[in-house]
């Protein structure tokens, strides 16, 4: 049966002006009621039926399915080591448990601190919001400062010195830097600190041929260029 056939809209008018009340159709498949729209009545799920085999009913297949995840669950389960749980020595001022407690911060974009609020939990901070009284937000907060709390649960900062990918220490970096400091590459974000900006010239002085770089995936070159055109400079 071709599409044509079976959707042969003279011969749905046709049928739709001899029906009334609940005679009324469903759905267009319902209307056509066609040979092959019978066929296809008889197929549970019609528009997948051709990826399993006919002989697979769908209660064997949840059965088959069942199984295969109760297995996947077990061969994931394991014994947790023994823990305890032991309090305090001496409690941290000011920590409540269930008790958020708040401080004034900042977070540094594009480097220019932003003043936030930060809500702390057991010690952990959990959301930053504007500092009402920094005049940089007075209050608001955007949705780069709402994230970059994620920054401080970073799962690939870097804890330890590495070297290729292995633990490693100080001591080796040293010495690996005495060997090759002058193919040393230097990747910042933005420096606005004196102090950084001075260690950074004083290792430049030491291996000329090292190269600083500074980049920004995110920066408020559109904050600049509006207060530009409003005041005539970056204010």
């Amino acid at each position: 049966m071709n599409e044509r056939e079976i959707w042969d809209l003279s011969a749905i008018r046709r049928r739709l002006a001899s029906l009334h009340g609940r005679e009324y159709w469903r759905s267009i498949e319902e209307l056509v009621d066609t040979a092959g729209f019978e066929e296809l009545l008889h197929r549970e799920f019609p528009r997948y039926a051709s990826l399993w085999p006919e002989g697979l009913s769908r209660r064997k297949f949840l059965q088959v399915t069942g199984a295969s995840l109760a297995l996947a669950g077990l061969s994931s389960c394991m014994k947790q080591p023994d823990e305890e749980i032991v309090p305090y020595v001496k409690s941290p001022e000011l920590i409540v448990p269930g008790e958020p407690l708040y401080f004034a911060t900042a977070f540094v974009l594009g480097g220019y601190a932003r003043g936030v609020i930060a809500t702390s939990h057991m010690g952990r901070p959990t959301k930053l919001e504007g500092n009402p009284d920094h005049p940089a937000s007075l209050g608001a907060a955007d949705a780069i400062t709402q994230a970059s709390i994620l920054s401080l649960y970073d799962p690939d900062r870097s804890q330890v010195v590495t070297h290729r990918g292995t633990i490693s220490t100080w001591t080796d970096f040293q010495q690996a830097l005495d060997r090759k400091g002058d193919r040393i590459r230097i990747l910042t974000g933005t420096v606005t600190s004196p102090t950084l900006e001075a260690q950074i010239d004083g290792m430049r002085a030491r291996f000329p041929h090292s190269r600083w770089h500074q980049y920004e995936p995110i920066n408020e070159d559109a904050v600049r260029e509006g207060a530009i055109m409003a005041f005539g400079k970056a204010v």
